[in-house]
């Protein structure tokens, strides 16, 4: 599989560079090198910075890049512009970026008589699956114009998407963190200098105190045993993810939960109604296509009941009519996309769901904040509530010691 690998190397007139190339393997790498007379000093493998997708259609895709090949690709490619010169011209950042090394080796690829499509597909990193299926569809049926214009609107929406939910988490998780670092200061070093005034008195201390003290004595006692449990319960979750059943489960599990589960469902459902309208638009049949896309989605619960919907679709079944058997995928959908079906009007109606469910996690995603806030409020209020009973009651208790 095609990876970045950063190198240094040394020019014939003795000195140094440095850059980086997209290859398979570091002997590929060693001989681009030569063929440019360059003698290589250093070669090591890095991975790309890129961010993460919510609903696993353009999972590791870094959005402003590719869109900004994709918007580049399709207006020249509008202005009748071949696509080798319009390869040689497209530039993605700064020279020898990771997107312009995989551009010019393309371009070579094209030359070679490989399909645009065919050469993108070595570089799985920087286009998916469902975004080369796309180019292949566009490709075959002529229409590549509209399937570059169609990708564009769905990649943007997306990281449109995207940062309303980052932004949207930005308090909660400072919220957390801020609780988190005040209870870890607070039994490690505020909660035993307490403990050491109150051991002066013979005053007997509140149940909610020394469970207080208890666990102060126990995470100043025990932290290297704390942190060991943390790193195993963490490598055995791994574990269980890497296993086909634990990571579904998972993943059922996170579909549950409240508003983040129906913004997953929601946002999956939306992505997979406008990627399916593109791929059929194009030219592939409608069994192919939802194959293509059940392999793209990253929640497995999800790309589960696709699979399960191409096997319907395969079987010639409606799929409506089997809704009781689809748990996560809304029953409003199935039945719009059968409607479609049956009616020949697939296209229009896809477009129609894919909208629907696009606005409604959109504006979700920005009331995130506004949703969580109250749950945050009550949270803290809680935390700073039993610390307060925690210290002032047993100096109440005290201050009555000296009154009598």
């Amino acid at each position: 599989m095609p990876a970045v690998y950063k190198w240094r190397a040394v020019a014939p007139d003795g000195t140094q560079e440095t850059g980086s190339t997209t290859a398979t393997t570091v002997t590929t790498v060693e001989e681009l090198l030569r063929s440019q007379s360059l003698i290589p000093v250093e070669i090591k493998e890095t991975k790309a910075k890129s961010s993460g997708s919510l609903f696993g259609f353009f999972k590791g895709t870094n959005y402003e890049s590719l869109i900004m090949f994709t918007s580049s690709l399709a207006t020249m490619n509008r202005a009748g512009i071949p696509l080798l010169r319009a390869l040689s011209i497209i530039r993605v950042g700064k020279e020898g970026s990771e997107y312009n090394l995989a551009i010019d080796a393309i371009r070579q690829d094209i030359q070679s008589g490989k399909s645009l499509s065919e050469a993108m597909k070595k570089f799985p990193k920087l286009f998916s699956s469902v975004y080369t299926s796309c180019i292949m569809a566009g490709e075959e049926s002529g229409k590549l114009d509209n399937t570059l214009d169609e990708l564009i609107v769905i990649l943007e929406q997306e990281m449109e998407l995207i940062r309303h939910i980052k932004s949207g988490l930005r308090y909660p998780l400072i919220v957390i963190g801020i609780i988190v670092v005040a209870f870890v200061v607070l039994i490690n070093f505020v909660i035993p200098k307490f403990l050491n005034f109150f051991s002066t008195f013979n005053a007997e201390l509140p149940l909610l105190t020394r469970i207080i003290m208890s666990i102060s004595n126990f995470a100043t006692s025990y932290w290297p045993v704390i942190l060991l449990l943390l790193v195993a319960m963490g490598v055995a979750l791994k574990f269980f993810l890497a296993n086909e059943k634990g990571r579904y489960w998972f993943d059922g599990k996170l579909l549950k939960m409240p508003v983040f589960g129906d913004l997953i469902i929601k946002g999956n459902v939306a992505r997979f109604c406008l990627l399916f309208r593109v791929l059929v638009s194009s030219g592939l049949n409608v069994v192919r296509s939802v194959t293509i896309l059940a392999a793209t989605v990253k929640n497995t619960a999800i790309a589960a009941e696709i699979s399960q919907m191409a096997e319907l679709f395969r079987l010639g079944r409606d799929i409506n009519v089997s809704s009781t058997d689809f748990k996560y995928f809304p029953n409003q959908a199935l039945h719009m996309i059968s409607i479609g079906m049956e009616s020949g009007n697939m296209d229009s109606m896809l477009r129609e769901v894919g909208n629907y469910y696009t606005k409604q996690v959109t504006y979700t995603s920005r009331q995130l904040t506004a949703i969580i806030e109250p749950i945050l409020t009550l949270i803290m209020g809680i935390f700073i509530l039993v610390l307060a009973l925690a210290i002032f009651l047993p100096m109440w208790n005290i201050i009555k010691i000296f009154n009598h």
